[in-house]
């Protein structure tokens, strides 16, 4: 038990925390959630862009389809190689969204518990 104590507040030395917890330890992870929370937004937008480009593909390649006169025999087979390779990239940008979102979920809630945590020791110190 008492292994497991020590290891556990090695770990949180090493995160930046610790019983003694102080201001610099919540401006870092202030710090890490500031920085998580930006590449989500930016990750967010790119993820948007790559969506509309795959609606602006499928948009142009019916447009031109559509207009009167001959159509080159290579354009359809080019249009959906590059219809799919835009939608493997917009999958690929969801999927990273995801996972960064995450992240700053469980980071966020890392933060709190820790918060509660040091909370608790207190009042048991207190008592």
């Amino acid at each position: 038990m008492a292994r497991e104590n020590n290891f556990k507040e090695e770990l949180l030395k090493q995160n930046g925390d610790s019983s003694n917890r102080s201001d610099t330890a919540t401006d870092s992870a202030q710090q890490l959630i500031a920085r998580d929370t930006a590449r989500v937004r930016r990750m967010k937008k790119i993820t948007q862009l790559s969506w509309l480009l795959v609606v602006i593909s499928f948009v142009a390649a019916g447009a031109i389809e559509a207009v009167p006169g001959p159509v080159p025999d290579w354009f359809t087979p080019t249009a959906i190689m590059v219809a799919q390779a835009l939608l493997i990239i917009a999958v690929a940008f969801t999927i990273s969204l995801y996972v960064r979102s995450r992240t700053l979920t469980l980071r966020e809630l890392q933060i709190r518990l820790a918060k509660i945590e040091e909370h608790l020791k207190r009042i048991a110190g207190e008592k």
